[in-house]
């Protein structure tokens, strides 16, 4: 790993991260990603992760399906 990139920890549920898997990300401008789109088990399914707001340890949770109405 670079100094560019960073370990981030996407936070399945409830379970505080005992579960959660980790990916590499690359810093924008010195700080973390505040959200990407990743792809999911499925074909065509993909997935936001948004950063959790004063996260120490760069933990993302679910923040919805891109492209969704959420009205």
């Amino acid at each position: 790993m670079t100094d560019s990139m960073y370990t981030a920890r996407l936070v399945q549920g409830e379970d505080d991260g005992e579960n959660a898997e980790t990916v590499e990300l690359e810093f924008i401008e010195g700080m973390p990603q505040k959200s990407f789109v990743r792809a999911m088990g499925e074909p065509g399914v993909e997935q936001v992760w948004e950063l959790v707001s004063g996260s120490d340890d760069f933990e993302y949770r679910r923040a919805g399906v891109p492209g969704a109405d959420y009205s």
